[in-house]
């Protein structure tokens, strides 16, 4: 099977060092939602507030609004995640005219997304997926691979990925993570240590791990699938190829494909357009 995400990934090169400047309004920049690619999805806790880690820079959407930028940069955020704190991590390559070496790699958020400050590991790596739970952060370079941290991204150990990966998911509630290949879903319980594949369940491109435990999937095709663990997936609706998945504290599902953002307030098994460019 052809996943064109895996070739992106596996492919994929870089440099990274990231200090974003910002507008300092939420907003209030006046940008055209037309991305070329959606990266990244992520809900803030407090506010309900969805944020859209793009290609062209970081997008808001409000819960009675339309998207619109958070700050004035256009920097290609590739990997998007909310901590437990409520703080963003991200990664990825500096938007035209900003500073910065071509990788990233980790920022961080302290603000809302208003602006970003480097973390660790500037011009040496592009993470692609980025998870946070209490315990840990997670990141895939480059699709192949995986590190880890203990303390917020500031030191990093190496694991082994059997096989390249498109997609992460962490329980935020214990040391399980799971990770897409075109070979089927890989499950690790012991924090990336080892990953064992998940017999049965379907060959994903996207997965989500919400806080109240279940997961979403996606599969290269569109079909969405939902679990209540790693090993019994069950079939939802049937969706255009998407580009990202999160799923907020309130447990709306919010997908992105080509063109649109669509949410799901029944865990997958119907859609709702939110808007369209």
């Amino acid at each position: 099977m052809h996943l064109t995400r895996w070739s992106r990934y596996v492919a994929a090169s870089g440099l990274v060092l990231v200090v974003s400047a910002c507008s300092g309004d939420p907003g209030g920049v006046d940008r055209s939602f037309e991305p070329d690619h959606v990266h990244e999805l992520a809900v803030e806790a407090d506010s309900g507030r969805l944020l859209i880690a793009t290609h062209d820079g970081l997008f808001e959407l409000t819960r009675d609004g339309e998207p619109s930028a958070v700050n004035d940069l256009t920097t290609d955020l590739m990997g998007f995640t909310r901590a437990p704190t409520g703080d963003f991590f991200a990664s990825g390559h500096p938007g035209a005219g900003e500073d910065g070496p071509s990788r990233l790699g980790l920022v961080t958020s302290t603000d809302g997304g208003d602006s970003f400050e480097e973390v660790s590991l500037g011009g040496q790596a592009d993470f692609h997926a980025l998870e946070a739970t209490s315990t840990f952060v997670y990141g895939v370079d480059g699709g192949t691979r995986l590190l880890r941290s203990s303390d917020a991204g500031a030191t990093w150990e190496e694991l082994t990925l059997p096989q390249p990966v498109a997609d992460l998911a962490a329980d935020s509630d214990s040391e399980s993570l799971v990770v897409t290949s075109e070979l089927g879903l890989l499950l690790s319980n012991d924090a990336g240590e080892t990953f064992t594949q998940v017999d049965g369940a379907p060959v994903l491109q996207l997965v989500d791990w919400a806080d109240d435990g279940t997961l979403t999937g996606i599969d290269p095709s569109g079909q969405v699938y939902s679990a209540n663990d790693p090993g019994s997936w069950t079939s939802g609706a049937k969706i255009e190829p998407a580009q990202a998945i999160t799923t907020g504290p309130d447990g709306v599902v919010y997908v992105v494909t080509t063109g649109e953002l669509l949410r799901s307030e029944d865990g997958g098994e119907s859609f709702a357009s939110v808007t369209r460019w």
